[in-house]
């Protein structure tokens, strides 16, 4: 049998397949149809039920540094978000034993896989339905959920990561964290020394403009991945999806996620005034000072460079020579700027 990660994506969707199926029968759920949607960071299937139900497994990878306990804190906020406010989510399902998470493990995967049901949620991707409009309307969805995350008291046992540092997900004291591989243990023929200088330099103000949040307030939860292939346009109204990189952390740094995805589009600068404008409707921008959205928009690039290298997926890995040269271009930008 060849090795799980030497498959790819498609074909290590294939080989969960059928432990989904398993999945889905504990949860006392008979598919008549599954169909795979992604499968990256994560493996998400949709569920066709005889009696007409739609719903979406997704099985967390243990390369996504998740730990079941991060998942059902989640799932808590998905929770409160659709008791306590008008944001579109989609709806955790239970099993029969009241449980949302079930940790699959089997001799053909590696490690541990945390899934949770949820409810489909219609409609087509934000980034198919990209216009002006939407996009402000994107910008109104991420400023409600901030008024949220600032308030939400987190009931016992929730328990999710800070954004305190430009690799949150790295954090030793939470299970499964991700290596960090960029500046100590990286192949030299993809970080090269003048790349390395561009990389730690970048990382050093980045960081320290982390440190100078974390400084001057407290931390909330935010979404931390609220990009256009997790936001759904259904009619006029758009769905937050995908909370599973929910973190403690501030505004500014929950936006330069967001706005990463759009930053280098050509059309950027009017992206940015309609989501701003958007965003404005429901409370202040959160910049505090110039070029605060820039630093950090840079630094997810780092983060995600990371993520690429420490992959433990061949067909990820295999991206990272081009990926680091175009991070490399980014980041030389950015410093120019500065």
């Amino acid at each position: 049998m060849k090795p799980f990660h030497e498959l790819t994506h498609r074909g290590q969707a294939r080989r969960l397949r059928p432990h989904a199926a398993r999945l889905l029968d504990s949860f006392g759920i008979s598919p008549a149809r599954l169909r795979q949607l992604t499968a990256a960071t994560n493996v998400v299937f949709r569920v066709d039920c005889a009696d007409g139900r739609r719903l979406v497994l997704r099985m967390t990878s243990p390369k996504s540094a998740h730990s079941a306990e991060n998942v059902r804190s989640e799932i808590a906020w998905i929770r409160a978000l659709a008791r306590e406010s008008e944001i579109g989510v989609p709806e955790p399902i239970p099993a029969p034993d009241g449980e949302y998470v079930r940790t699959l493990q089997a001799p053909d995967i590696p490690g541990a896989w945390h899934c949770a049901l949820f409810m489909w949620v219609p409609g087509a991707m934000l980034d198919e339905r990209l216009t002006l409009e939407n996009v402000s309307r994107h910008g109104r969805l991420a400023a409600t959920l901030h008024e949220h995350g600032r308030t939400f008291a987190p009931p016992e046992g929730f328990r999710i990561r800070r954004y305190r540092s430009l690799f949150p997900y790295a954090d030793p004291s939470v299970p499964n964290p991700e290596p960090i591989v960029l500046f100590d243990r990286c192949p030299p023929e993809l970080m090269p020394p003048a790349r390395l200088a561009v990389f730690r330099e970048a990382h050093d103000r980045i960081q320290a403009e982390i440190d100078r949040l974390f400084e001057e307030a407290p931390p909330q939860v935010i979404h931390n991945d609220l990009h256009a292939w997790n936001v759904k346009v259904c009619r006029r109204r758009l769905y937050a999806l995908d909370f599973e990189d929910l973190l403690l952390g501030h505004p500014a740094q929950d936006l330069a996620t967001t706005l990463y995805y759009y930053h280098y589009r050509e059309n950027y600068e009017g992206i940015l005034d309609a989501f701003r404008a958007g965003y404005e409707t429901v409370r202040a921008w959160p910049e505090q000072r110039a070029g605060q959205l820039e630093a950090l928009i840079a630094g997810r690039g780092i983060l995600l460079a990371n993520f690429v290298v420490a992959s433990p997926d061949a067909e990820e890995r295999a991206i990272a020579p081009e990926y680091l040269r175009r991070i490399e271009e980014r980041l030389r930008a950015f410093l120019a700027g500065q």
